[in-house]
């Protein structure tokens, strides 16, 4: 199961996100079957999904631009790919993941949230997406997604193309009712 993982790479922010997305990986690295699709980064909670999945020697994929082709270097156990933009990476990425999973990022992981909420919601692709909101980092992002329901540009309906989970526990809920959704 190919994990795509979307995050931040800013090695500034808050050490509750870093905790969150570690708890949350220690889950993701036990399945026997996980493997890694994340944007080739080494800092950060990028960092971290690279270092959990290489640690517990799963299969990693990597996705940058050539602006940051340089960082390749500092992650040599994943096998990489490389864009001329990030419409481009973004598209392979989605593509080549089972379940999406937005941790806490910036402007990268919203606009990447956004985009594959519309990938499934125009295409009706069937992939899960998870927000993995342990410390309610999105809590904005949710309030815009309700106010543009509240203001008729969405229909409440656009919360079924994706899943929040707030803990381990509740994504573990999620992914197993996906998995068992799937296999039927």
């Amino acid at each position: 199961m190919k994990f795509t993982i979307s995050s931040s790479s800013n090695d500034m922010i808050d050490e509750k996100y870093k905790k969150a997305a570690n708890n949350l990986l220690n889950y993701l690295v036990s399945k026997d079957d996980s493997e890694l699709c994340w944007g080739s980064g080494s800092i950060s909670i990028m960092g971290m999904c690279y270092d959990a999945f290489s640690k517990a020697n799963k299969n990693i994929y990597g996705y940058t631009t050539k602006k940051y082709v340089a960082d390749i270097d500092n992650l040599p156990n994943a096998k990489h790919k490389i864009f001329d933009s990030t419409f481009m990476l973004k598209e392979n990425i989605f593509s080549d993941g089972d379940i999406i999973i937005c941790l806490a990022g910036g402007t990268g992981t919203i606009s990447e949230f956004f985009s594959y909420l519309e990938e499934l919601r125009s295409n009706d692709v069937k992939k899960l997406l998870v927000i993995y909101d342990e410390n309610h980092h999105f809590d904005s992002t949710l309030a815009l997604i309700d106010d543009l329901i509240k203001r008729d540009f969405n229909s409440p309906n656009i919360y079924n193309y994706f899943k929040i989970a707030h803990s381990v526990e509740e994504f573990d809920v999620i992914l197993n009712e996906y998995i068992l959704e799937n296999n039927k």
